[in-house]
C-alpha cells in the first residue's frame, strides 16, 4: 500500500511539472509569436529597412558659362593644399599646408587675356609631422613667421592658349611674383588647369561647399631657400636641402 501511495505521489508531481512547463511555453509564444512567425519577421526586417524613405538630394542648377573675365575664389578650409619636400642626403622632410586661400580672374574662353591671381599660404600653418621641427621652421632662423606671416604668389600672366572646356585639362605656364621671408622674385611655374562646371553630379555636395563652377589648378616647381634669404647652416646641410620642391593643388570656386 505504501508503495502505491509513493508511485501516485511521484506521478502527481511529474504531471504538475509538465503542466507548469507547458503553461510557461504558451505564455512565451504569446509574447514573441510562433517560431515560424519569428523567422518570417526576421526575414522581413531588411525589406522594411530598404523601404524606408531616403533623404532627397537637392537638385543642382548649372551656371551659364562665363563670357568674359570671371573671378574664382580659393577658399580656406582644406579643399586646396600646398605640399613641399626637402630631399637631403640624410633625410627627406615632407610638409603640407591646407590653410591656402586666394583668387583668380580668368576668362575660360581666352585664359591668357586679362589673367591675374593671388595665392597665399600662412607660414604658421606649415606642418611636417614634428612639432619641434615645425616650431624651428616658423622661427627667426628659418621662415620667421612672426615677421613674414605669409608666403604668396601673385600671378601676372599665363600662356594658356586653349579655351577651358568642361573636364578637359589644359597645360601651360604661369608667371608672377613669389614672396617668402621678405624677399620677392619672379618665377614661372608649369600649370595644369581643368574647368569643372557645377552639375547634377555634385548633388548633395553643397554641405561640403561645392556650390559653384570650379577651376582646378595643379603645379609642381622648385625654389632655393638661399634665393629668399634663408641659409642652411653647415651642420644641417646633410639633413635640410637648399632646394625645396613645391606641389600645389588648388580648387577655386566661381564668385
Amino acid at each position: 500500500m505504501n508503495t502505491k501511495r509513493t508511485l501516485l505521489t511521484i506521478t502527481g508531481i511529474t504531471l504538475a511539472l509538465a503542466a507548469t512547463s507547458a503553461f510557461a511555453q504558451s505564455r512565451g509564444q504569446g509574447r514573441q509569436g510562433a517560431p515560424g512567425q519569428q523567422r518570417r519577421d526576421a526575414g522581413a526586417a531588411p525589406a522594411d529597412a530598404a523601404a524606408a524613405p531616403q533623404p532627397a538630394q537637392t537638385a543642382v542648377a548649372p551656371q551659364p558659362r562665363p563670357t568674359g573675365p570671371t573671378q574664382f575664389e580659393v577658399r580656406p578650409g582644406g579643399m586646396s593644399r600646398v605640399a613641399f619636400q626637402s630631399d637631403a642626403p640624410l633625410e627627406t622632410i615632407d610638409g603640407v599646408s591646407t590653410d591656402t586661400q586666394g583668387n583668380f580672374t580668368v576668362n575660360p574662353n581666352a585664359p591668357s587675356q586679362g589673367f591675374t591671381g593671388r595665392v597665399q599660404v600662412s607660414v604658421n600653418s606649415l606642418r611636417t609631422g614634428s612639432d619641434m621641427r615645425d616650431e624651428h621652421l616658423r622661427g627667426g632662423m628659418w621662415l620667421d613667421g612672426a615677421r613674414f606671416a605669409n608666403i604668396t604668389f601673385e600671378m601676372q600672366r599665363t600662356n594658356l592658349a586653349q579655351p577651358l572646356q568642361p573636364g578637359a585639362e589644359v597645360s601651360g605656364t604661369v608667371t608672377g611674383r613669389f614672396s617668402m621671408h621678405g624677399v620677392t622674385r619672379e618665377i614661372t611655374a608649369p600649370v595644369r588647369v581643368r574647368y569643372v562646371p557645377l552639375s547634377n553630379d555634385h548633388a548633395g555636395m553643397q554641405q561640403f561647399g561645392v556650390n559653384a563652377d570650379m577651376i582646378r589648378v595643379r603645379s609642381d616647381f622648385s625654389i632655393n631657400l638661399s634665393d629668399y634669404g634663408v641659409s642652411v647652416i653647415a651642420p644641417l646641410r646633410l639633413k635640410v636641402s637648399n632646394t625645396i620642391t613645391v606641389r600645389v593643388d588648388l580648387t577655386a570656386f566661381r564668385r
